[in-house]
C-alpha cells in the first residue's frame, strides 16, 4: 500500500517555480553568447546614425536604436516640438560589463542596448554664458606647452615611435581627440565663496579651471605637426577632430580657428572617424573610450589617460570610468607601451600628463 501512496505522489505535477529566471538573467546570458560569438557592441553604422539622429533632436517623434542582437528599439524624445529646449540629447554608452554583470537602467528592452539617449539641463550654462578670456589663455598656455621640456621629450619621443622598422613613416591621415575638456568653463559658486575667503596672493584665477583642458589641445595640435613634420612629401594632409558634448559654441569657434575640427556634438559620430590610419588622444572621456576602439580599429598610436589599471568595478560593484574588458585586453596586446614623458612640474599638474600612456601599434 505505502508502495502505491509513493507512486501517485510521484504522478503528481509539482508547479515550477520561477526563481531567479528574471529578464536581466536571459537577457545579460544573451549578451555574453553574443559577445563571445565576436558581434560588435559599436558599429561605425550606428554612431553615426545616432549622432544624426539627436541634431534633430526637436524634429523626430522618437529615436531608433540598434540593440546588440540587431533588433530595433524605439524611445519617445521629451523634447519634440520644443522650440527653445533646456535639455540637450547626448549619447549614454552601456559598455560590456553593464550588458552582462551590472543590471542596466530602464526597462528590460533596453537592456541589450550598447548606447541609450540622455538629457542635460543647460539652463545654467547659458544663462552663465562663456568665460570671456579663453582666447588669450589659449595662446599663453600654448606658448608655454610649446617651450617645455615635457613637449619636447614627447616630441622626440613620439617621432621614433612613428617609424617602421624599416625607416619608412607610418600613415597617420587624423587625430582623433576625445574628451579635452571645454576651454570656457566658470567655476561653480561655492568655488568663487571658497576662492574669495582665501589670502590675496592665494587666490586662484577663474581661468585656472581650464588649465588642463588647455594642455590637452596644446597636446593634439602638437601631434598634428610631429605626424606633418614626419610625412613623407605628398602626403595628404593631417586632419585634427574632437568630440566634447559639453563644448559650447565661443570653444568650438576658436578650435576652429586653431585648425581642431569639432565633431559628434553628441558624443558619438568621433568615435566613427577612428580607423587604422588615425592617432587616438583620449583625455576626460565620459565613454568606454577602450571599448570603443577595441570594436572599430586598430589606430596607430593612441595617447590615453584612462583607467590603464586594469580595474573593473568600484566599491559598489559598479563599473568605472573606461573599464577594461576581455576584448580591450586583446587589443593590448597588440601594442607596445610607452610613459608618457613627463618632466615639467607645472605641465604635469596642469595637464594630469602624469595619467597618460601612449600605445604604439606592433608591426605585423
Amino acid at each position: 500500500m505505502s508502495g502505491s501512496r509513493r507512486d501517485q505522489r510521484d504522478l503528481i505535477e509539482e508547479p515550477c517555480l520561477d526563481y531567479k529566471c528574471s529578464p536581466w538573467t536571459a537577457s545579460s546570458q544573451r549578451a555574453a553568447d553574443l559577445y563571445s560569438s565576436g558581434v560588435k557592441l559599436w558599429r561605425k553604422e550606428d554612431l553615426i546614425d545616432i549622432e544624426q539622429q539627436l541634431a534633430k533632436a526637436c524634429d523626430v517623434e522618437k529615436f531608433t536604436l540598434r540593440r546588440l542582437d540587431g533588433s530595433i528599439v524605439h524611445i519617445k524624445n521629451p523634447m519634440f516640438g520644443v522650440l527653445k529646449p533646456i535639455w540637450e540629447p547626448v549619447v549614454k554608452f552601456q559598455e560590456f560589463w553593464y550588458l552582462v554583470q551590472s543590471t542596466p537602467d530602464g526597462p528590460p528592452e533596453t537592456y541589450h542596448c550598447t548606447y541609450l539617449v540622455d538629457w542635460v539641463n543647460r539652463t545654467v550654462r547659458d544663462y552663465e554664458g562663456p568665460l570671456g578670456t579663453t582666447r588669450l589663455v589659449f595662446e599663453s598656455s600654448r606658448d608655454r606647452w610649446n617651450a617645455s621640456l615635457t613637449c619636447e621629450a614627447f616630441t622626440t619621443q613620439l617621432r621614433k615611435l612613428l617609424l617602421r622598422a624599416d625607416g619608412a613613416v607610418k600613415r597617420v591621415t587624423k587625430i582623433v581627440c576625445f574628451g579635452l575638456g571645454d576651454l570656457n568653463i566658470k567655476p561653480k559658486d561655492w568655488w568663487r565663496i571658497q576662492n574669495d575667503e582665501m589670502p590675496p596672493d592665494q587666490r586662484m584665477p577663474e581661468a585656472g579651471l581650464i588649465n588642463a583642458a588647455l594642455i590637452h589641445h596644446a597636446l593634439a595640435l602638437t601631434i598634428a605637426d610631429i605626424v606633418r613634420s614626419c610625412a613623407d612629401p605628398g602626403s595628404p594632409g593631417v586632419r585634427i577632430l574632437s568630440q566634447d558634448p559639453n563644448y559650447v559654441d565661443q570653444t568650438k569657434d576658436l578650435l576652429l580657428e586653431t585648425g581642431i575640427e569639432v565633431v559628434g556634438a553628441s558624443g558619438a559620430g568621433g568615435f566613427a572617424e577612428v580607423d587604422d590610419e588615425s592617432v587616438v588622444l583620449s583625455a576626460l572621456a565620459q565613454a568606454p573610450v577602450q571599448q570603443i576602439i577595441a570594436d572599430l580599429a586598430r589606430p596607430v598610436a593612441i595617447v590615453y589617460a584612462g583607467n590603464t589599471s586594469g580595474r573593473v568595478f568600484n566599491q559598489h560593484s559598479k563599473p568605472i570610468g573606461d573599464p577594461a574588458s576581455p576584448r580591450t585586453n586583446q587589443m593590448w596586446k597588440e601594442y607596445n607601451t610607452w610613459d608618457f614623458p613627463v618632466i615639467s612640474e607645472s605641465i604635469q599638474a596642469e595637464g594630469s600628463l602624469h595619467r597618460f600612456v601612449v600605445y604604439t601599434r606592433r608591426e605585423e
